[in-house]
Formats: structure tokens, sequence, C-alpha cells
């Protein structure tokens, strides 16, 4: 009867694996960069995502809301350490950036990737929305978030203005020329 032709030579599966070899090896590196990309877009669309949250709870509640760096547990504000050790945002009823009994905690962001650094340009350790709409803040308050890859074309940064309206954009674009 004759061969049937059924299966791989070990040349034709040689040659499949060398082609599936190099396809990997270009796709690869832009996959891990697409990943640091959308792990620090999605970091800064989070972080003003919270900054809407308390500024909306501040309006719904007719008394001061607080975005601030968060304590381990999440159950209070610090002063010490960076932004990237995650954020809790609060009804702040007294409007004094701390939380007292009374308060509820209505966000507790976990802390961000440890590949990412989040810093603001000033000493902002909090941020207090009042229910007409202004903050706390005196003046547009910038934050960088950078990863392993430095400042480049990858860092983000984040505007906030008195009215608290936030809006991510390239590091860059900030006026600012390094990860702070």
């Amino acid at each position: 009867m004759g061969n049937c032709g059924k299966g791989f030579t070990l040349v034709e599966l040689m040659v499949a694996l060398g082609i599936l070899g190099l396809t990997m090896a270009f796709a690869v590196p832009s996959f891990v960069t697409l990943i640091s990309n959308n792990r620090i877009s999605s970091s800064a669309s989070d972080f003003v995502g919270s900054l809407q949250l308390a500024k909306a709870e501040s309006a719904a509640r007719t008394s001061p809301a607080t975005i601030c760096k968060k304590n381990i547990a999440g159950t209070g504000c610090v002063t010490a350490g960076d932004w990237q050790q995650g954020w809790i945002v609060f009804s702040d009823i007294n409007g004094n950036a701390a939380v007292d009994a009374g308060d509820a905690v209505v966000l507790d962001h976990e802390p961000l990737d440890s590949q990412i650094t989040f810093n603001d340009a000033g000493v902002t350790n909090s941020i207090t929305f009042n229910p007409s709409g202004t903050t706390s803040i005196t003046g547009t308050q910038i934050f960088i978030m950078c990863d392993a890859r430095g400042f480049a074309d990858y860092a983000k940064g984040i505007l906030v203005t008195i009215t608290g309206r936030g809006s991510v954009m390239k590091a860059s674009d900030t006026g600012l020329t390094a990860c702070l």
C-alpha cells in the first residue's frame, strides 16, 4: 500500500519550532511593555477616580470628604511615606483630614504594584473636598507615577486643580523632568 502521510517529519517539526521561537522572541518584549504601560495607566486612572469619588461623597453628604495616604490598616491617614502605599477616601465631618469617630471610610485603595513610584511635587498628604466643590489645595497639584523605566514617555502625570478635577497626562507634559 504506500505511506499514508500522517504526522510530521523531524525537519518539519524543527522548522515549525524555529518559527514559533522567532515569533515569541519578538512578541514577548512588546507584551511586557504593554503590561507595564497598562499598569501605570490603570493606577493613574484609579487615583483620578478616587478624587471624583471624594468630590461626589462631599456633595452627597453635604460635609467634607478627604482622600489621603493611608496607614497600613487602611483606617486612617499618615504623613510618612508616599502615595504608592495606597490611599483612602472618607467622609470627614469636621474637615480635619483625620479619620475620627463618625467618619466613614468609603474607599480603601490597595498599595500600588511595587514597581510603581507615586509621589507629589509638593507636600500633599491629603486633599479635602468641601461640599461647595473647592478643595484644601491652593493651586494645581502635580503627582507623578513612574516605574523602573524612569521618566521617559512611560511615566504619567496627574494634575489636580483647586476644584479637585484630576487629569492624567504624559508626565513630561506637566513641566517636570524627572520622577519625584
